[in-house]
């Protein structure tokens, strides 16, 4: 796809919508603000690796939680988890934030 087909479409999408709210009578609603995390990512530096990072299997045995489950959300949520040197490391304030532990 192009950029004139995709300004085409992105055109025809407004329309659309336009028409939709005056068929309705109703006012566009004003989008909520997005969420901010309750807990900040930790910085990812080498030194905080056995302190705010540890490997996953560390993890599994502290927090009583299958290491295959850790590395699946490492995978999935991009600020819970980081691989290094072939080594998935997780942070320690994440995990204890979504096992309600924080």
């Amino acid at each position: 796809m192009n950029a004139a087909q995709l300004d085409t479409y992105v055109a025809a999408v407004e329309a659309a919508i336009a028409d939709l709210r005056r068929y309705i009578g109703g006012q566009p609603e004003a989008m909520p603000a997005p969420q901010t995390p309750t807990v900040s990512e930790p910085e990812r530096r080498a030194n905080l690796i056995g302190v705010e990072w540890i490997e996953t299997s560390v993890a599994a045995q502290r927090f009583e939680v299958s290491k295959e489950r850790i590395q699946s959300w490492c995978q999935r949520y991009d600020d819970f988890g980081w691989k290094r040197g072939g080594r998935w490391y997780v942070s320690v304030t994440k995990m204890r934030e979504k096992l309600g532990t924080a």
